[in-house]
């Protein structure tokens, strides 16, 4: 059976989320320990259940039905796609290295296996969206160049499957997005990692990236001219005080307006060798502020639609004044997400950490709404939001072993 709710609030009781599947019989004891009475989802309980439980589901009456998919948040689907979006990730991060170490060295750039993880990224857009998203917050101060890659390609995907485009745009618009830092492996590491602010002739030399990507990847003939419009022009700004061509917006397709605007939220939010990342939030709000003249502001509100009004790996405190980060979202609840709740109100860590769906029903029928009262800066649970995605990725690993 999947429990789906409890007769009292969630935060009250040791079970870890919010909804899951009765797996052992030492479950029922602790539901029983704990509650008077749960209630079933029906139609996300399933029929192969084994012997012992199946007894006891009869003993309470309540038989067990046919499984079928629902869009309802499940903490062991969620730590399931986490899982399976980190190994996509993982083989996308090693490709990038090695390709941005080929590009050093003058070499040419593998891409039909970047073909193969476009698809694969793409795919698990569809299946995963929340868990891949959230996966954009593994970053590296000094890794920048590989990590920004990946995410911008992510993030494009993202908001591409969001605006509902057809499967070759979203290819191209992913192809495009992963390759199009490429050019910087062209630009000396001493100006690339310049901690201070770049001198105008400083400035010239890193404006010449996306020439220099192109140049490497125009003769590929297997790579769709949107792509590398993208990889050419991801730094052209509608009221022409872009580069390198000083398009204007009548110039600016589709795919390179999104490219341009998920590059800079990634850019923004991430820690560099010359400014902290701000966040995911504030990088919304400050998107919107530089829109005129720069983006489309009209796709600049269906990308914060998108992303939500709590992005994912926003830091955020709750109304419980308990602490945790925002790790996947609900179109139709979009100031209620799921919360992976790290510090109590006192300031002392969960371990481990809870799941909190915001959105549940529960709430409201225990008259205990619990809601989020404030974003916080990035550092204020005193833990790296790297450091805890690490630690819920080996967590899921081991509960998933446990499962199987």
């Amino acid at each position: 059976m999947y429990v789906s709710e409890l007769d009292r609030p969630w935060v009250e009781t040791p079970f870890l989320f919010q909804g899951f599947m009765i797996e052992s019989v030492a479950e029922i004891n602790a539901l029983r320990e704990h509650c008077d009475f749960v209630y079933v989802d029906k139609e996300r309980s399933r029929s192969e259940v084994s012997a012992h439980l199946l007894a006891a589901a009869k003993a309470t009456g309540k038989p067990a039905a046919t499984r079928r998919q629902s869009a309802r948040f499940s903490e062991t689907d969620f730590r399931k796609s986490l899982l399976q979006s980190y190994t996509v990730y993982k083989d996308a991060r090693g490709w990038v290295d090695t390709m941005l170490n080929d590009a050093r060295l003058g070499e040419g750039v593998d891409t039909e296996k970047a073909r193969v993880l476009v698809s694969e990224i793409a795919d698990q857009v569809i299946q995963n969206p929340d868990a891949l998203v959230w996966l954009t917050h593994l970053k590296q101060r000094d890794e920048y160049t590989a990590t920004h890659c990946i995410n911008v390609c992510i993030l494009a995907l993202t908001f591409g499957r969001f605006l509902e485009l057809d499967e070759e745009s979203l290819h191209r618009l992913g192809m495009g997005a992963l390759l199009h830092d490429i050019g910087k492996m062209h630009v000396p590491d001493e100006i690339l990692n310049k901690p201070g602010r770049l001198t105008k002739g400083e400035f010239e030399i890193i404006k010449g990236h996306p020439a220099h990507g192109h140049a490497m990847l125009v003769d590929d003939h297997e790579l769709a001219a949107e792509s590398l419009h993208v990889v050419l022009h991801h730094h052209e700004r509608l009221d022409g005080g872009g580069y390198p061509n000083g398009l204007r917006e009548e110039d600016i397709p589709l795919l390179t307006r999104i490219a341009s605007i998920v590059d800079v939220y990634d850019a923004i939010t991430s820690d560099r060798c010359y400014h902290d990342g701000v966040t995911p939030a504030q990088a919304l709000e400050n998107l919107f502020k530089w829109a005129k003249g720069n983006f489309d502001i009209s796709l600049l509100e269906k990308f914060i639609k998108c992303l939500g009004i709590y992005p994912i790996g926003s830091v955020v405190r709750l109304n419980t004044q308990d602490s945790g980060v925002v790790v996947a979202t609900d179109a139709e609840h979009r100031i209620k997400p799921v919360v992976l709740v790290a510090l109590n109100a006192q300031g002392k860590p969960y371990l481990p950490r809870r799941l909190i769906n915001l959105s549940s029903a529960i709430w409201e029928k225990t008259g205990t709404p619990i809601s989020i009262d404030k974003v916080l800066p990035p550092g204020s649970l005193g833990i790296g939001i790297q450091d805890i995605l690490n630690d819920e990725l080996n967590y899921a690993q081991s509960q998933m072993a446990t499962i199987e």
